[in-house]
């Protein structure tokens, strides 16, 4: 029973609907446009952000991603999931698609990354 958010204080939060509170909010360095929670691991969510970037959390330590996946030039507009939950989908205002497979290391997109995780794909 839970609601997580992105708005427009560059914040991402979670709401228990069963107690009408909030939970937890963090605030990154640029908007997030859109959220998508894992199907398989019910505790994990990614998000697109205005950086260009994805950034996978766990709703249990929300102060600091996951994981971030690079390769795209523009804003990330939306993110979805495999039904397998390890990987996902983002689509830019670059018009790319890449997809990102959370359970491989080293590099994005063709370049290492520090901090960064998955191997990025263009599909179209």
């Amino acid at each position: 029973d839970l609601i997580a958010h992105c708005s427009n204080d560059r914040g991402i939060g979670l709401h228990d609907t069963r107690t009408s509170s909030a939970l937890q909010k963090t605030i990154m360095s640029m908007k997030s446009n859109c959220l998508e929670w894992n199907p398989m691991e019910p505790y994990m969510f990614v998000v697109g952000n205005e950086d260009h970037n994805a950034y996978t959390f766990d709703m249990r330590k929300l102060n600091r991603p996951t994981g971030m996946y690079k390769g795209h030039v523009g804003a990330v507009m939306d993110v979805a999931w495999s039904p397998t939950g390890t990987e996902f989908v983002t689509g830019s205002y670059d018009k790319t698609i890449r997809m990102f497979n959370v359970r491989k290391e080293g590099g994005t997109a063709g370049h290492a990354g520090s901090g960064s995780t998955g191997i990025a794909r263009d599909v179209y």
